[in-house]
């Protein structure tokens, strides 16, 4: 079995047994999107009046989605740890984020950790509505890739430099293979396809460490003397804190230790673009955030573009410039979106999961909305699964209110012959101005008026054509014959 299909196995041997206690920990490795939900949703649903449940998870909106009860866990790695008292989740997640518990006016953490940056970004529709026209830097075409039953469509895109694409879509719907033919490790269907000629700097999704030596050793053979600029270091190494790792032996180090060590080989690497499969796999939460923190930064300041694999949803929120959606039937056909917004984009994905997010209005981190919940309920009627801003909601309402009020006109208007509804006084108006303007028409020929008095009755025949225009479509037949 895979990673995914042995962690969804193990969940599903705890659910069936008969338990006063339940204990998962960290149940949505190796899991994508969808599948976190679904795990999620199964543990919500075993707990009972006489049994409860104790989760560790480092995914913050997973979290947020499945406890009813928070205790943050703090101090120093492999010395002592402090667990909380439990608190509620918003509460209990944001001491986390802030670095700081109110109750015992005590900080363990000095920095606090906030989602700001994402909340500025602006979709493709208000850009252009605002004028703003960004040239893109690099383009792909669509193609086509075969592999054995599984074939995936990828639509054609473009992209910019300091610009970070975030694909979102569930295991097997080829997000790692489109990355694999961007890198030209493998080629479209069509061989004759022409690619964008790029250097490119991948992390892999599965790292399997064949180097017996130091990680100082490893970084020297594969960067040179890069990793020891002021900048490299200042950007990448402290924040990441590989500098603890130097002097370890490669085949010594964990799962999240060889992650960050990847990232930094990924990121020291001089390219134009950068493949990132999976940067959050094996990173605790507040890892997660650094980490994501480190690739934004040092992708805007080196001005190169990225395409990173994500199913931490509060991570990949926060990187996404823009989003590309993967559809279809895993393992068997699938299509990818061309690159849009991040809300466009992220709206489009949720509604895919039926699944909705707001802001929390402390850290602007993306939270899940309860099923059915109130909120949910108003964002789904809204068409907003994504909330960037509370106006937003009211916005799209009035937006949806006016379409559906325009479409209830016109199918009105169909029914009673076409045309635009009026008042029956206006009609009743018209029709009158209408007859008038030809009897004064008729009048006018017969007594053989000059060309000025003619002229002055043209602006009469326009205002009568209108009218005629403007008439429900019946009787103005004859009238118009007449008229003419």
């Amino acid at each position: 079995l895979s990673g995914g299909e042995l962690q969804r196995f193990i969940i599903a041997m705890v659910y069936v047994q008969r338990a006063d206690i339940y204990m998962f920990d960290e149940p949505s490795s190796y899991l994508d999107v969808k599948q976190r939900l679904k795990a999620a949703q199964a543990i919500r649903n075993l707990v009972q009046h006489d049994n409860y449940i104790i989760c560790v998870e480092h995914d913050l909106s997973i979290l947020d989605y499945l406890s009813d009860f928070i205790c943050c866990l703090y101090g120093m790695p492999g010395a002592y740890g402090v667990v909380t008292m439990p608190s509620g989740v918003k509460e209990g997640i944001n001491i986390f984020l802030a670095g700081f518990i109110p109750s015992e006016n005590m900080r363990f953490r000095t920095t606090e950790l906030t989602f700001k940056v994402s909340q500025d970004k602006k979709d493709d529709e208000e850009e252009k509505k605002e004028g703003i026209v960004k040239r893109a830097n690099y383009q792909y075409p669509g193609m086509t890739k075969t592999l054995g039953p599984f074939k995936l469509t990828v639509n054609p895109g473009s992209f910019s430099n300091s610009e970070i694409l975030v694909m979102l879509g569930e295991n097997g719907t080829g997000k790692s293979t489109l990355i694999h033919i961007l890198a030209g490790i493998l080629k479209p269907d069509d061989e004759d396809t022409e690619m964008p000629k790029l250097s490119i700097s991948i992390k892999p999704q599965k790292i399997a460490p064949k180097f017996t030596e130091s990680v100082r050793s490893l970084l020297d053979i594969k960067l040179g003397t890069k990793w020891n600029s002021p900048l490299f270091k200042t950007e990448v190494l402290k924040p990441l804190d590989v500098e603890s790792l130097l002097d370890n032996n490669v085949q010594t180090l964990s799962g999240g230790e060889l992650q960050r060590v990847a990232i930094t080989l990924a990121l020291g690497k001089p390219c134009d673009i950068y493949l990132i499969d999976e940067p959050s796999a094996y990173l605790d939460s507040e890892q997660r955030i650094i980490a994501a923190k480190v690739l934004k930064r040092w992708i805007m300041n080196t001005k190169r573009s990225a395409f990173i694999v994500e199913h931490d949803f509060i991570m990949a929120s926060y990187l996404a410039d823009k989003v590309i959606v993967f559809d279809g039937t895993p393992a068997k056909e699938t299509s990818c979106t061309t690159p849009e917004g991040l809300v466009s984009g992220m709206n489009r994905f949720l509604e895919m999961l039926e699944i909705t997010f707001r802001r929390d209005p402390t850290n602007f981190r993306p939270r899940i909305n309860k099923m059915n919940s109130q909120k949910d309920q108003e964002q789904k009627a809204s068409g907003c699964y994504f909330l960037v801003d509370e106006a937003q909601i009211e916005k799209i309402g009035k937006e949806r209110a006016a379409k559906k009020a325009k479409a209830k006109a016109e199918k009105e208007a169909r029914k009673l012959g076409g045309g635009v509804i009026k008042d029956e006084t206006d009609d009743a108006t018209s029709k009158e101005e209408t007859k008038e303007e030809v009897s004064k028409e008729d009048e006018s020929s017969r007594d053989g008026q000059n060309d000025s008095d003619d002229e002055d009755q043209e602006p009469e025949e326009d205002h009568k054509e209108e009218a005629n225009e403007e008439d429900d479509g019946q009787e103005d037949s004859d009238d118009s014959e007449g008229f003419v």
